[in-house]
């Protein structure tokens, strides 16, 4: 899906929720060592659309931990919403790092193509292989007392 399609959609988060996400996102994802931020990334203006609406089931609890996030600072906050409210902190790590990494530009920084089909394997030969010397070697057991 692209950029243009996706803005059609209506938005996630609201406008206020998007400015304290912007900043919690680049507090948990910074600028560092040639790495893009996530606001660099797009994070925040496009990709948590993506990531929220392939799992609508955090969209309630990372709603809920920008909410107890947006009065403090990016780093206290997020101290905060880790110490007192992990699952409301998961949510929000989780949506963040699946975001970043559905970025093809990031993907393509660490080397990661994405989910790759891999074919399944015939190796039935094998499989039979093996009975063939179970079913040889007869039956053995023990009795149970």
């Amino acid at each position: 899906m692209n950029k243009e399609a996706t803005a059609l959609n209506v938005s996630v988060l609201t406008a206020d929720e998007r400015r304290i996400y912007s900043a919690l996102a680049d507090a948990l994802i910074p600028h560092a060592e040639g790495m893009p931020s996530a606001s660099e990334a797009d994070v925040p203006t496009f990709w948590v659309e993506e990531a929220l609406r392939f799992r609508p089931d955090l969209v309630a609890p990372v709603r809920e931990a920008i909410a107890r996030c947006g009065t403090g600072t990016p780093y206290d906050s997020l101290e905060n919403l880790n110490s007192q409210y992990v699952p409301l902190f998961e949510a929000l790590g989780t949506i963040t790092a699946g975001a970043y990494f559905m970025n093809p530009e990031i993907r393509e920084l660490v080397g990661y193509p994405g989910q790759v089909a891999t074919p399944i394997r015939d190796d039935t030969a094998d499989y039979f292989e093996l009975l063939e010397h179970v079913a040889e070697r007869g039956e053995i057991y023990r009795k149970v007392p």
